[in-house]
């Protein structure tokens, strides 16, 4: 079947590819991924998110044509881009090649909640990436086992419906909301 206008067919996930090509240089991938390590560092559950490969997420949705994804691109890059000029003024070379201590001073500078106007798209630019780390990492099985996440295995024995206390509560919810009873077939 010929692909439709927009951006084509659902992917064949039995043989997963990335369908685009990919955005960051070598050497923003890398830093992109030490800034994994420093943002979800590892610990004794888990490798930390650059170790990991999250930055390959990071790179491929940030390559994807998407309007979300081509937002999250132009914010990606310009953050990169001016971490490294900062890095270049206050330390006199590009962020990756600074000490942990003038790396870490740096990131902390984009963890503020309120910025100043100046800070706003930087900061931004921090957020952002941050929420894509967690994102990945916990999209992977050391990040699911890190938290301890088992919603994608069965759960053994007999489930016994919310408790009458439980569903009590659920009914007069739904009349304070002016909602009809669920009829008694539906519930436990």
């Amino acid at each position: 079947m010929p692909a439709t206008k927009g951006y084509g067919r659902d992917p064949d996930l039995t043989a997963p590819k990335v369908p685009w090509p990919l955005t960051l240089t070598k050497a923003q991938r890398a830093t992109v991924d030490m800034l994994g390590d420093m943002i979800l560092p590892a610990d004794a559950a888990s490798p930390g998110a650059g170790t990991l490969g999250v930055g390959a997420f990071i790179d491929e949705w940030i390559s994807a044509p998407y309007p979300q994804q081509q937002e999250d691109r132009a914010k990606i890059l310009a953050g990169l881009a001016w971490m490294d000029a900062q890095s270049r003024v206050l330390n006199g070379g590009d962020f990756a090649a600074g000490t942990a201590t003038q790396r870490a001073t740096l990131l902390d500078a984009l963890t503020v909640e309120t910025p100043s106007a100046a800070m706003a798209q930087p900061v931004a630019f921090m957020d952002r990436l941050r929420n894509l780390f967690v994102l990945g990492f916990y999209s992977l099985p050391e990040g699911k086992a890190d938290m301890g996440y088992i919603g994608d295995q069965p759960t053994e024995g007999p489930y016994p419906g919310p408790t009458p206390e439980a569903q009590a509560h659920f009914m007069a919810l739904l009349a304070s909301l002016k909602l009809p009873p669920l009829p008694s077939s539906s519930r436990a």
